[in-house]
């Protein structure tokens, strides 16, 4: 990957609201041009984590970016026993810290 490096942070649900999924579009589409993407599911983005119906997850990986799930937050919303989708890995806090500073691209909060 040449790219820019992105970090995307999504704290929203990500369906049931008109243009909830814009977000995971505007990810997938930094990937397709080539830019490496880190998505971190935070709050109640991290229902994403768990559900097989998200087509951009799997993109996003196919694509060579990673998709992550704030461990804190599947704690609190007692997901952590939940089978998550393969596609997303549990990382806290401190790993997003270090994406942020080692991003070159775009670091966004939706």
């Amino acid at each position: 990957m040449s790219g820019r490096s992105h970090v995307l942070v999504e704290s929203q649900a990500v369906w049931g609201k008109p243009g909830a999924g814009c977000f995971l579009r505007e990810a997938v589409s930094l990937a397709e041009a080539g830019d490496r993407v880190i998505l971190y599911l935070v709050d109640d983005g991290v229902f994403a984590a768990v559900s097989d119906g998200i087509p951009e997850l799997a993109r996003l990986v196919e694509l060579g970016s990673e998709v992550w799930a704030d461990d804190y937050s599947l704690t609190h919303r007692a997901l952590v026993a939940t089978r998550l989708s393969p596609y997303v890995r549990v990382k806290g806090a401190d790993a997003l810290d270090g994406a942020v500073r080692g991003s070159n691209g775009r670091v966004r909060l939706h």
